[in-house]
């Protein structure tokens, strides 16, 4: 059986960024320098922004569908509850149809099925990895979404140069050009990012 979780998911996302790298960013690496970037390094950083971005997004969206399954699984399968689980709960309102009284351990398992349809449907229809789309996704799953101000600065950078390629500048917005180096330290911040908020997912405990 194939394994799942965090630190898998994680790995793998790893490894795609580092066959991103080698072929956009490595060989536009070198000393310093006072020029500006080339139009072929531009072009690179550029196609490298767009799939990190598409590569970070994948990776939040898988993690937070890893979260709210393990979270159910516990309860149904092993009746423990997480925090997760009690957030999940603290965001879903149980119905009443007028049915059956169910049993408690039914009563929370309705709720949970409903909570995770809700967040599956979240994340269907998330499409960005800003901090606003990161608490959306977690927030409701009892994660808390890291709030380093350096580390969210590097995600909001990368997000704005992914927008102004993708859309070809047809906003207005002022143009961001980065050299390979100053997106290689964005992209290592928005993975230091990801990797903590993927620990906290990792360490959930009933």
């Amino acid at each position: 059986m194939k394994k799942t979780g965090p630190k898998v998911e994680l790995a793998a996302l790893r490894r795609s960024l580092k066959k991103l790298h080698d072929h956009f960013v490595r060989s536009h690496l070198g000393p310093p320098s006072l020029q500006p970037p080339t139009t072929d390094e531009i072009l690179d950083v550029a196609a490298y922004v767009v799939l990190v971005h598409g590569a970070l997004e994948n990776f939040i969206e898988s993690l937070a569908l890893w979260v709210v399954g393990h979270s159910v699984a516990n309860w149904t399968k092993e009746k423990r509850t997480t925090r997760c689980t009690s957030s999940l709960l603290l965001y879903q309102a149980i119905p009443n149809d007028g049915g059956p009284i169910p049993t408690v351990f039914d009563n929370i398992r309705l709720a949970l099925d409903l909570a995770k349809d809700r967040v599956s449907k979240t994340v269907a229809e998330n499409n960005g990895i800003t901090p606003v789309h990161l608490r959306n996704l977690f927030l409701p799953l009892g994660l808390n979404v890291p709030s380093d101000p350096v580390l969210t600065a590097s995600l909001e950078l990368l997000v704005r140069m992914r927008h102004q390629w993708a859309h070809q500048y047809r906003f207005g917005a002022a143009i961001v050009i980065r050299s390979a180096q100053d997106v290689q330290t964005t992209v290592s911040d928005c993975v230091t990012l990801v990797q903590r908020l993927s620990a906290e997912a990792a360490a959930m405990r009933p």
